[in-house]
C-alpha cells in the first residue's frame, strides 16, 4: 500500500486548491479566492457571503475564468484589487476592481466585453446574502424609480423570486446596518436555499427575460455594486452556564436517528466484489431507481444481495413521457414480482418532471405527478405511496406535493448546482437544515423521506445533462465529483445527517453502492488515484460512515450540542449504550471532550489506507480508549460509550 498524496486522501483528486487571500481595511475584512469575494465582514460579522461575476453557458454551467493580470494596492485604511480574467479561451474578457475602505464602504466594478458574438444565460455580478441573523428579518427594496418596498427575508424557502426590480437593498445583520446599491443592470433576488446553498442571491439579468442571449463582438457591459456598512453588533454577554470549550453535551428527547438508504440504478449495478463489500454495510433500505425498461435488471440485482437483515425496498419509478402511465407502473410491479421483491414504498414521477419549471409554469403536457398516485396504489397494494420529485427541493417547492393523497414526500439533494469549491459545499450543510424545515411544512403530517443526498449531481433539471468530469476537478453540476472518494465526502455525509436534528426526516440515501455516487470502488471511465492501482476489494471512506449510521437508524436520538466550530455529529442511545459519530468540517484541528470514557476509532489521513482496503475496518481496527478525541480537518470519529 503505497502512500497517497494528501489531496487524494482528502478530496479524491490532485487538483490544486485555489489560493485564499485575506484583505482588510480597518474593521472591514474579506477573503479573495479565484476572483470571488467571500465573507465580507464588518467588525467580525459577515454581512455579505459572496460577490462574484460568473459567466454561464446556455446549459447554466459556469465557464472557468483564467486570471491573466492583477494589481493590488494596500494600506492600513484601504485596499484595491484589479484583475483581468478571460473566459471561454479568451472569447469573453472580464475586468474586475474591488475597493475596500475603513469607513465601511466596499465597491465592486466589472467591465465585460466579447471578442466575438457570445451566447450566455448570465454574465454579471451575483451577490450572496448570509442566512444567519438574516432569515426572517426586515428588508427594504429600492427600485430603479427610487420607490421603496418593505419586505422580509422569508423564513420558509420561497419557490419564486424574493424580490424583483432591484436597484438597492437595506437590511441589518446582528446590529450591522447594510446598504447595497446596484448599477448597470436591473437585479432580482432568489432564495438559494432551494438548491441547498446557504444564501439568498441577488443577481442580474432577470429570469423573465429571454435566455440564452447574445452579446455582440466588441460590446461592453459595465456593472457596479456599492456596499455601505455601519454600526457594531451587540456586545456578547458571557453565559453563566457556558460549558468549557470542546466539551460535548448530549441531551435526550431528540426523536430518532433517520434510517440510512443506499441507491441502485441501471448505471450502478454492483459486481461480485461490490456485492461482497455491501454485505458488511447492511443498509436498512435499498432505494431502486427504475424505468419500465430497466426494472427487471435492477430488481434482480437487489434480490441477489445478501444482508444480515432483509432491507426494505423503496422504488423510484421514472414513467416515460410516451405510452400509458398506468401500464408503465404495472409493468414495473410485474418485474418486481419476477425478482421476488416485496416493495415497501413507491414514488412514481412522469419523465417530463425531471426538468425544472418556474412556479407559475408553463407545465409540460401529459400527466402531472399527482395523477400517478392512484396508478401506483393499484399496482403496489400494501405499499406506501410517495409524492414528490426525483430531482431536488427546488422542483418540489415549485411543484408542490399532493400531501393529502400520499403517505410520504421525497426529493433528492446535490451540493454543487451553483458552485463546487470546498467552502461552498461545506456551507450547503447549513442550507440543508432550511430545506428540511421547509419540506416538513410541505409534507404537512406525512412522512418525509429523502432520495439521494450527495455532493454530485445525479441529473440536471436545468440543462441538457450533468457536466462530464473526466479530469476529476471540482466543477459545478458534475455527475462524478472526486470528493466522493475522499475523507471530504465521509465528513460531509455526517454533516448531512447531523442537519436533520430537530426535523422529521425518516430516512435518506447517502450514496449508491457503486458508481459516481458509490461507497464501494469499481473501475470507471475516469481516473481514481489511490484505488485504481490495486486489484483488491476496496471501499471509499464514506462506506464506514454509512455502515456505522445504518446501525443507528431508528434508535432514540440524543441531541448533540457542538463541541466547537465545524464539529458536527449524530448520537443515539440504546439502553445503557451510546453510539456517536462526529466529524470536523473546519480547517483546524479540534479537540472534543466526551462526557464519558469511550471506545474511539478515528478515520483520518493516518488511517485512510487501512480503511479503504478493509470493509470490516470498524471491527478489525484497533480502538483507542479515553474521553478526549483529536479531530483533524475532515476527520471522522466513531465512538461507543457505556453509561
Amino acid at each position: 500500500m503505497d502512500p497517497q498524496p494528501d489531496s487524494v486522501i482528502y478530496f479524491g483528486t490532485d487538483e490544486a486548491l485555489p489560493a485564499e487571500r485575506k484583505f482588510s481595511a480597518g474593521a472591514l475584512t474579506l477573503v479573495l479566492s479565484d476572483g470571488t469575494i467571500r465573507g465580507l465582514s464588518w467588525h467580525g460579522t459577515e454581512v455579505v457571503r459572496g460577490i462574484a461575476c460568473p459567466v454561464r453557458d446556455a446549459n447554466w454551467a459556469t465557464y472557468a475564468s483564467v486570471l491573466v493580470d492583477e494589481k493590488v494596492e494596500e494600506s492600513i485604511n484601504e485596499f484595491e484589487i484589479s484583475q483581468v480574467r478571460l473566459v471561454a479561451d479568451g472569447a469573453f474578457r472580464v475586468n474586475l476592481v474591488f475597493r475596500g475602505h475603513s469607513d465601511g464602504t466596499f465597491i465592486a466594478t466589472t467591465e465585460m466585453s466579447a471578442r466575438d458574438e457570445f451566447v450566455t444565460n448570465r454574465a454579471g455580478f451575483t451577490l450572496l446574502h448570509p442566512l444567519r441573523d438574516v432569515v426572517g428579518t426586515p428588508l427594504s427594496i429600492i427600485h430603479p424609480n427610487r420607490s421603496v418596498t418593505s419586505a422580509r427575508f422569508p423564513l420558509l424557502i420561497s419557490p419564486g423570486q424574493v424580490a424583483a426590480e432591484i436597484a438597492g437593498l437595506r437590511y441589518c445583520v446582528d446590529g450591522i446596518d447594510t446598504e447595497i446599491a446596484f448599477q448597470g443592470e436591473v437585479f432580482e433576488m432568489e432564495d438559494q436555499r432551494n438548491w441547498s446553498d446557504a444564501s439568498f442571491k441577488t443577481y442580474c439579468r432577470p429570469l423573465s427575460l429571454p435566455i440564452p442571449y447574445r452579446l455582440s463582438a466588441g460590446e461592453i457591459r459595465r456593472q457596479k455594486i456599492h456596499v455601505r456598512l455601519a454600526g457594531t453588533r451587540p456586545g456578547d454577554v458571557a453565559s453563566a452556564t457556558a460549558r468549557p470549550a470542546g466539551a460535548l453535551q448530549l441531551q435526550s428527547r431528540a426523536g430518532t436517528v433517520p434510517h440510512i438508504a443506499v441507491t441502485i440504478d441501471d448505471s450502478a449495478i454492483p459486481d461480485h466484489a461490490a456485492q461482497t463489500c455491501a454485505r458488511a454495510m447492511d443498509p436498512r433500505i435499498l432505494q431502486l431507481r427504475v424505468t419500465p425498461d430497466t426494472a427487471l435488471r435492477v430488481c434482480q440485482c437487489a434480490g441477489k444481495l445478501i444482508f444480515a437483515r432483509p432491507p426494505e425496498i423503496e422504488l423510484e419509478i421514472i414513467v416515460p413521457a410516451t405510452g400509458d402511465p398506468e401500464m408503465s407502473i404495472a409493468s414495473v410491479a410485474a418485474e418486481c414480482k419476477k425478482a421476488s421483491l416485496t416493495v415497501t414504498r413507491v414514488l412514481a414521477l412522469p419523465e417530463n418532471y425531471l426538468r425544472s419549471y418556474q412556479p407559475a409554469g408553463p407545465w409540460p403536457a401529459g400527466p402531472a405527478p399527482q395523477d400517478l398516485l392512484e396508478h401506483a396504489r393499484r399496482s403496489f397494494p400494501g405499499a406506501e405511496i410517495g409524492s414528490g420529485v426525483l430531482t431536488y427541493f427546488t422542483e418540489l417547492n415549485r411543484c408542490r406535493p399532493a400531501a393529502a393523497m400520499c403517505d410520504y414526500i421525497g426529493h433528492g439533494v446535490t451540493a454543487i448546482t451553483h458552485a463546487a469549491d470546498d467552502r461552498s459545499v461545506i456551507e450547503s450543510l447549513e442550507g440543508l437544515s432550511h430545506i428540511y424545515r421547509s419540506a416538513e411544512a410541505l409534507a404537512e403530517e406525512r412522512d418525509y423521506r429523502l432520495g439521494l443526498v450527495a455532493i454530485g449531481m445525479r441529473s440536471n433539471p436545468y440543462g441538457f445533462g450533468v457536466m462530464e468530469n473526466s479530469l476529476q476537478n471540482r466543477i459545478a453540476m458534475a455527475g462524478a465529483d472526486p470528493r466522493q472518494r475522499g475523507l471530504f465526502a465521509a465528513a460531509w455525509a455526517v454533516g448531512a445527517v447531523a442537519a436533520t436534528e430537530g426535523h422529521r426526516v425518516s430516512s435518506l440515501a447517502l450514496s449508491a453502492l457503486v458508481g459516481p455516487f458509490g461507497a464501494i470502488y469499481r473501475r470507471e471511465a475516469w481516473a481514481q488515484p489511490g484505488y485504481q492501482e490495486s486489484g483488491t476489494m476496496m471501499v471509499y471512506p464514506v462506506f464506514h460512515v454509512l455502515r456505522f449510521m445504518s446501525a443507528m437508524g431508528g434508535a432514540p436520538r440524543l441531541s448533540m450540542r457542538s463541541a466547537g466550530d465545524g464539529i458536527v455529529g449524530v448520537a443515539s442511545q440504546d439502553h445503557s449504550s451510546i453510539r456517536l459519530i462526529i466529524a470536523n468540517l473546519g480547517t483546524a484541528v479540534s479537540h472534543v471532550r466526551l462526557p464519558h470514557d469511550a471506545e474511539i476509532r478515528s478515520l483520518n489521513a493516518d488511517t485512510f489506507l487501512s480503511a479503504i482496503h478493509d470493509p470490516q475496518w470498524l471491527d478489525t481496527s484497533e480502538a483507542d480508549r479515553g474521553s478526549n478525541v483529536e479531530m483533524p480537518p475532515l476527520g471522522v470519529a466513531f465512538v461507543g460509550m457505556e453509561v
